[in-house]
């Protein structure tokens, strides 16, 4: 999993596109979409291994992680769609369709990550958490691009339809799972804006 993000991480470099915190002008908009599509990769990697850990746990909790993985692929490759049209051909129609894809993919791997944490079996909940905690992170890497472009005022509205709020699943990330989140926002004035707004 780790190798994932230093692909991914590689790769925006490569790209070399850059998030910064800002009010959503349309060239922030198009910027965030690009490098959503970039990243896009590492994340339905990061879902594909927690649906391929599933069989592995006990068989009280595959179904559940199997379900949360399936879902979240779903959403990825409805994403890679929006984010490359978006990128493409900006429209207010588009940005509306990629920020409701992007906070149901948050509300959904923020659920499954809590629901690994209230697995049982002491074993099956490690390697659950291991990997969902993962794709969680991975997950509000996304939203963190996304949040940086948008208006004050999408992120309150965002904010307020979110399931499950920031501080409930930060503190399961690593260290480095939370550095990433945050350079996604735009630094640490981006992040404390999103801890702010996301009800942290």
């Amino acid at each position: 999993m780790r190798e994932r993000w230093k692909v991914a991480l590689a790769g925006l470099a490569a790209v070399g596109l850059c998030i910064c915190l800002a009010s959503c002008s349309q060239m922030d908009a198009v910027k965030a979409a690009s490098t959503i599509h970039a990243y896009l990769p590492v994340v339905l990697g990061l879902a594909g291994d927690a649906a391929a850990m599933a069989p592995t746990l006990d068989p009280a909790a595959a179904p559940a992680v199997r379900a949360v993985s399936a879902k979240v692929q779903v959403d990825l490759q409805e994403l890679e769609t929006v984010s490359g049209a978006y990128a493409a051909a900006p429209s207010s129609d588009g940005w509306a369709r990629l920020g409701a894809t992007v906070d149901a993919l948050v509300n959904e791997a923020d659920q499954g990550l809590l629901a690994a944490l209230a697995i049982k079996d002491p074993a099956s909940q490690t390697k659950a958490k291991a990997a969902l905690s993962a794709l969680d992170a991975a997950v509000h890497v996304l939203d963190g691009y996304l949040m940086a472009a948008r208006s004050p005022a999408q992120a309150q509205t965002a904010s307020s339809q979110r399931v499950v709020k920031l501080q409930s699943v930060v503190r399961y990330w690593g260290p480095q799972d939370w550095q990433r989140v945050e350079r996604a926002s735009g630094g640490r004035e981006g992040l404390a804006s999103m801890e702010t707004g996301l009800g942290f």
